[in-house]
Order: C-alpha cells, then structure tokens, then sequence
C-alpha cells in the first residue's frame, strides 16, 4: 500500500511539473507589450521583454549586419589580384601576408587596408539600407581595427565615427559589436584569428579587452544614435564546442567595464548558439540588457521548427529580457524569409540579417545535402577589392604590385 501511495505521489508530481513545463514553454513574455512608457531617458532602454526608443516608444530594431568590411572573412572576400589570393586569409594571416610581400612597403600595406576599409562600405550602402524601411545597423568590429601595440590608434574611433554619423543621417541605429576580442573568443575566422584561443584565462588579454570596451563606452556616452554594445561574437567555452557559463562570468566583468563608462547604453548579451549555453542572469544583477542568439538552421528540421525552438528554450531559461536575433539567414528561399519576418513581428523580436553584402558568395540551403554557401559564376565574383578602382584610381597603381 506504501509503495502504491509513493507512486501517486510521484505521478503526480511528474504530471503536475509536465504541466507547467508546457504552459512555460509555450508562454509568450512578450504578450504584454506597452506601446509607450513613460520613464525615458533618450536612448534605446530594455523595459522588460521589450525595447523602447529614447521617447519611450515601444522599438523592434530590424536591420542587416555589414559584414566583411572591419573583418574581411575568407569564405566572403574571394578575390584574386594578379598572383595574390586575398580570400585565404584572416585579419591576422592577411595582415602578416601583405607585410612579407617583397612588392609592398608596410606603409603600402597599411594604405592597401585603409583602401578597402574606404571603399568596401560607402555612403550609399547606409542609404540603400535606410530605403528598405530597416532601421538598424550592426557593425562588426575587431581591437585590431582600433589599436595598435596594445594602444589605441590615432584616430582610432574615425571609422566607426562615420559610420555612426551615417547611421545617424539616414535615420538608422548602429549597434557596435566586438567581432574580435584579445587573442579571439573563439578562435574563428570571422573573430580575425583563426590560429588562437587566448582571450579566457589570459590576464593580459581579458584586461585590454574590458580596458578596451571602457574606451569604446567612453567614447559613445553622449550618442544616442547608437542603439547598444554588443559585447562579443560568439564566444565559445573552448574551441569549436559553443558558449557555456565561463562566457558569461566573462561578460560580467565586460559589463561592469562598460557601466564604469557609461551607465546608459543597451548592452547586447549573446548565448551562442542556444539558450541553453548561456547561464542563470539573475546572479550577475545586470541592467538594461538585452539577450542575442544567432540562427542558422541548417538542419532537415523546418525554420518554423527552429524559431519555435528557440522560444520554448529562451522562456525554459527564464531570461526575461527583450530579444536580438543578431545574424540569421533563410538562404535562397522567399518563404523562408518570411516566416522569419512574420515571427519576429509577432514575439516583437528584433534581429539584423548576415549579412548586407559580399565580394563572392550567396548562402543556399538545399533540402537534404545543406551547404552554407555557393560561389558566384566567375564574371560576378571579380570584385577586386569591394569595387577599390572607382574614386580611387590614384591608389591604382598598388595592387598591380600584388
């Protein structure tokens, strides 16, 4: 009779946690959603699951990534100028290449760089993207693009200046995010070194990254047209296995550097790549963030499927903050597309794209065999440096040296 009693009682708390279980996973947090608050402060705040402009709108920032121009990305700059294949490298393997060129001066290299990084992204991009109705703009950055010897670079801030001042004149927000981190957070090509892994238990690199972002902040306080800092890109636990719970003891101390700064700014906190390899956020005591994954569902499973999977995840974890899909991609497929758009307009999620443009390649997703990208016929690959010989034919003559 005890035995029978002990296994009613378990059934029936099995039953009643199965029960909970479903009602949490297919809860909506963003079922209630203010249009207005009241309490604004001129910048982009996170007010429960929900983000709201600097007039105490309620706000979805829907845009793209400019990818490739601060972190040129192997599999998206295939370019080739005489002899020299630039599409093999990374910021750090490019870098050293181009200075052991018997035909360049570092000088030259530097210019070389400097020119792509002027005509990669232009004014015009940020217009056209302003035309299609989006209204936000991230930008991938690396610490290689703004020191030098572990200090910061003259000038070290130009480049994002403008591209904030263009964000700014055609009505977009820029979200600035740390492609790239002090010995790379992942040890991918796209964090601009693909050979290290030595930002976690590094010292030295953990406290130039946090002196770094108290720099960023510092220097963006006042500008409310940037919408948040996006700590780092999908950051790993160890190489090629995704984040964990050390990424994010991690970007508590980014935090805390960043607040020590700037007490204003959204601040972007990435689970890479599933809720699940995040960590409990209520210990950390953080303000004013907001959570990012990136989907890529490259699996049989519909994008339905993984949307929904994503949500049931985020709610199971208990977040409670708004939500930023930072990258995504439903590849060649209209439908795709818009059942992305259609799901994020309901959860009132908000999200950029991967990316605005490319120098080689488009994503395709085939049903069965996927592959995350296909190259362009030959006479639309030849970019030759993100259009480098239109206004600046003076340069020109460099790249014959190539």
């Amino acid at each position: 009779m005890a035995g029978i009693i002990i296994g009613c009682i378990i059934a029936a708390i099995l039953i009643a946690a199965a029960t909970a279980a479903i009602i949490l996973l297919n809860t909506d947090p963003n079922s209630k959603r203010p249009a207005h608050i009241a309490d604004s402060n001129g910048y982009v705040q996170a007010v429960g699951t929900n983000l709201y402009d600097g007039e105490g709108n309620i706000l979805q920032l829907k845009g793209v990534n400019v990818g490739n121009w601060f972190i040129p990305e192997p599999w998206m700059s295939v370019t080739k100028v005489n002899n020299f294949e630039t599409g093999v490298y990374t910021l750090r393997r490019g870098r050293a290449a181009m200075l052991s060129n018997p035909n360049l001066t570092p000088r030259q290299a530097e210019e070389l760089e400097e020119l792509y990084l002027d005509t990669y992204i232009r004014e015009e991009d940020f217009e056209n993207i302003a035309s299609t109705g989006m209204n936000a703009v991230r930008i991938p950055f690396c610490y290689m693009n703004l020191e030098r010897d572990g200090k910061l670079k003259e000038n070290a801030f130009a480049r994002l200046d403008w591209a904030v001042d263009m964000c700014e004149k055609y009505g977009l927000y820029a979200i600035l995010d740390m492609h790239g981190g002090h010995g790379s957070q992942n040890m991918d090509h796209h964090s601009g070194d693909d050979n290290h892994f030595e930002l976690y238990g590094n010292a030295q690199n953990e406290a130039n990254c946090e002196r770094l972002w108290r720099e960023i902040a510092a220097h963006f306080r006042d500008n409310k047209t940037v919408a948040g800092y996006d700590l780092l890109n999908e950051p790993r636990r160890r190489p090629h296995r995704y984040g964990g719970k050390i990424n994010f003891e991690y970007y508590d101390r980014l935090y805390r550097a960043v607040r020590e700064a700037d007490p204003f700014h959204l601040i972007f906190i990435e689970c890479f790549s599933f809720p699940f390899n995040g960590a409990r956020i209520k210990p950390f005591g953080w303000k004013n963030i907001c959570i990012e994954y990136h989907i890529y569902n490259l699996t049989p499973f519909s994008q339905k499927t993984c949307l929904k999977t994503y949500k049931a995840l985020h709610n199971l974890m208990r977040y409670n903050t708004p939500v930023y899909i930072g990258e995504w991609n439903a590849y060649g497929r209209k439908k795709d597309w818009q059942t992305y758009f259609d799901y994020f307009d309901t959860l009132g999620w908000s999200f950029t794209s991967w990316t605005y443009k490319t120098n080689a390649a488009i994503y395709r997703r085939e049903k069965k065999i996927p592959q995350s990208l296909r190259a362009h016929p030959p006479r639309q690959r030849t970019a030759e440096l993100g259009a480098v010989r239109t206004g600046n034919t003076a340069r020109g003559p460099l790249l014959r040296h190539l």
